[in-house]
């Protein structure tokens, strides 16, 4: 987490001292990350009364450097298209147009129109639901499978959503007509407003005035591809799967909602999906690799810890 957060805060230093990136709200995210730890420690304490901890000094670095990360990400997300101009929507979409005979989110609408408030809402909750099932991770006594799904974690913010989504730079359908002109996404906004959609439309009109403005912001950088909600998404179901197997299938289920509701609100193609999915299952191996090579112990055995139960 060190190493990725450090390699961030060059990117970033770099980004900034050209006129690209605006300052992150370290205070805040700071602020969010320990309140975050801090609820996590509560819920644990009352579900669970025999709970080992990891070391203190361990609990508060990984913390700090969640926060610290966290708040160098949309810097840099907001940094891409300056520095990468927008350049794989109109291949995807023409790709997608081909292989669906249609734009993706038309027949999702069609078979899902009925639920857009829910998935709305469902999708609004993945950063609040991702961070809590983060910081019930890093509290999980130590162990290989815990190791393995924070290098995964940190991986993936870093490779695929700093690095892969400047070098893929793509804006997604919500933000077509508004870069490229025209009307080819006209009638997804339309729809959306009709079903009630209201946080996405919402959402998705302030981080156009900020990209607009470079303002900072707390919803401000756009980029599609590879999904991170996907790929956070599916780490979910793969830390459950290593740590608490009884959840597995509802972490599963739960990536697939995340996927088809990406599509459905207009934030992604499907291939960003994809990209997502791909990208996570190789910083998954990949973290595995890291692991082994760090020789780390396993220490399995909490009776009574927070994750223990949920095996």
């Amino acid at each position: 987490m060190a190493c990725a957060t450090a390699i961030e805060l060059v990117w970033w230093g770099i980004a900034w001292g050209s006129g690209i990136a605006p300052a992150p709200f370290l205070g805040t995210y700071l602020l969010l990350a320990f309140g975050g730890v801090a609820v996590t420690l509560a819920l644990r304490w009352l579900i669970v009364r025999a709970r080992p901890l990891p070391t203190w000094p361990s609990i508060v670095t990984a913390t700090a450097l969640t926060g610290i990360g966290a708040s160098l990400f949309l810097p840099l997300k907001t940094a891409i298209p300056k520095e990468i101009p927008f350049w794989l929507d109109r291949p995807l979409a023409l790709a997608e147009r081909q292989l669906f005979g249609a734009d993706p989110w038309l027949p999702l609408d069609r078979l899902l129109g009925w639920a857009a408030v829910p998935v709305d809402h469902l999708y609004a909750l993945w950063l609040p639901v991702q961070s809590l099932v983060l910081f019930i991770v890093m509290l999980a006594p130590p162990s290989r499978a815990k190791s393995r799904a924070l290098i995964a974690y940190s991986l993936a913010w870093f490779l695929l959503g700093v690095i892969a989504a400047t070098l893929c730079s793509s804006a997604g359908p919500l933000f077509y007509d508004r870069l490229f002109g025209g009307g080819a996404f006209a009638a997804l906004r339309e729809t959306l407003s009709g079903r009630g959609a209201w946080l996405v439309l919402a959402e998705s009109d302030q981080m156009w005035a900020a990209t607009q403005t470079s303002r900072a912001s707390f919803v401000t950088g756009i980029s599609a591809f590879p999904s991170m909600h996907v790929a956070i998404s599916l780490w979910i179901y793969l830390a459950a799967r290593a740590l608490a197997p009884r959840l597995a299938k509802i972490a599963l289920l739960y990536s697939a909602l995340v996927w088809i509701a990406s599509v459905q609100l207009g934030w992604h193609y499907v291939a960003d999906g994809l990209g997502g999915v791909v990208g996570m299952l190789a910083m998954w191996a990949l973290a595995g690799r890291v692991e082994d090579g760090l020789g780390t112990r396993s220490s399995d055995a909490a009776n009574g810890s927070f994750v223990q139960l949920l095996r």
